[in-house]
């Protein structure tokens, strides 16, 4: 044991350092995204509120989408094991946005307050509603559906309805109009790494910066989830729960820290709007993947989570009264995620 330490802490120090450049490509290719969605969004004369909660959530929203369907749709050696991680990255996804999110974003307000002259985030009561709203309900209809046993074709049905529910959500934000006068301080960083005018961006960059933005998300959360997996080996967790508590925590990292950077940007209604739209995204497209590969049969765990998301999103809705909403409200996450936890715990999880 004494020779295979120092090689062992060193395989050890070699993931850590992976660890921590697939979080560094993960904030980098967030940043590059937020602003590139923004520009598009300009370009297109698209509501602010349809970038944040549509364009913006749907993008960072892809890693969180990208795990489950590799969970469900390989594995066939070991189906069970596959099928337990990818609900559990299902039902972990709008448990982190509804907690740990809000919570970062609370935060966020405290420690660039001198920056933006204020610590309540200023909101738009409409829009941060109108996607809880959508949110609530079908979520709500969904972990129910998850105690009850279902054969293969309601499943499916269930799925294209969420798909169809999801197509209409779109279609609502993206007729919202664009405030008159909205101007952006902030230029195109690929403009201004070739050299252009970041501040009127070809259309071809603004694309191209998306892009990148999009797949430096994509393979630094791949990246950072399966080095957690490694280091958490000796947790002895069963996949379901090992996924439901690492896999949102690091595929839900570009929805934090964009809206860490709007908030920074004093864009705080952008910031609310890309956490409240991707816990619409997360109610509908990833579900619908579980509904129509697996047969849905949600554990104690994973009930509970369901059951702390919908409370926190619940909260939200009543915090969301006009157009400020404080930091206490915000903090209420991690009193929720904390609660979540000792349920585990009391399950017996760990």
């Amino acid at each position: 044991m004494t020779l295979l330490h120092p090689l062992f802490s060193r395989i050890l120090a070699i993931h850590a350092i992976i660890l921590a450049l697939s979080f560094a490509i993960i904030l980098a290719g967030s940043e590059f995204f937020t602003n590139g969605v923004e520009w598009a969004g300009h370009r297109l004369h698209v509501a602010e509120a349809a970038v944040g909660s549509l364009f913006a959530a749907v993008g960072t929203a892809l890693p969180e989408t990208f795990i489950p369907a590799v969970a469900l749709l390989t594995g066939r050696d070991s189906a069970a094991a596959h099928t337990a991680v990818g609900l559990g990255a299902i039902v972990g996804a709008p448990l982190m946005l509804s907690t740990v999110a809000m919570c970062v974003m609370g935060v966020a307000a405290l420690v660039f307050r001198k920056r933006r002259g204020r610590i309540a985030l200023k909101v738009v009561r409409e829009d941060a509603r109108r996607d809880i709203a959508f949110f609530f309900p079908v979520f709500l209809c969904l972990v129910i559906a998850g105690t009850v046993e279902m054969g293969a074709v309601l499943r499916h049905v269930l799925a294209v309805a969420l798909l169809i529910v999801y197509a209409s959500y779109a279609v609502v934000m993206l007729r919202l109009k664009r405030a008159a006068g909205t101007q952006l301080v902030h230029g195109l960083y690929f403009e201004s790494i070739l050299r252009g005018n970041p501040l009127e961006p070809r259309a071809s960059a603004t694309a191209a910066q998306v892009i990148v933005g999009v797949l430096a998300i994509l393979i630094g959360s791949v990246e950072f989830v399966d080095q957690i997996v490694v280091f958490s080996a000796y947790a002895h967790l069963n996949p379901g729960v090992l996924s439901l508590l690492l896999s949102p925590l690091a595929t839900e990292l570009p929805e934090k820290y964009n809206s860490v950077v709007w908030i920074r940007q004093g864009k705080d209604h952008l910031a609310l709007a890309n956490i409240t739209g991707a816990m619409v995204f997360q109610s509908c497209i990833p579900v619908a993947l579980g509904l129509a590969f697996s047969p849905w049969h949600l554990t104690s765990p994973e009930l509970l989570a369901g059951s702390i998301a919908l409370a926190s999103a619940a909260i939200l809705y009543l915090n969301v009264r006009d157009s400020k909403l404080g930091t206490p409200a915000l903090m209420i996450g991690a009193a929720a995620y904390a609660i979540f936890l000792i349920g585990l715990w009391r399950l017996g999880a760990f």
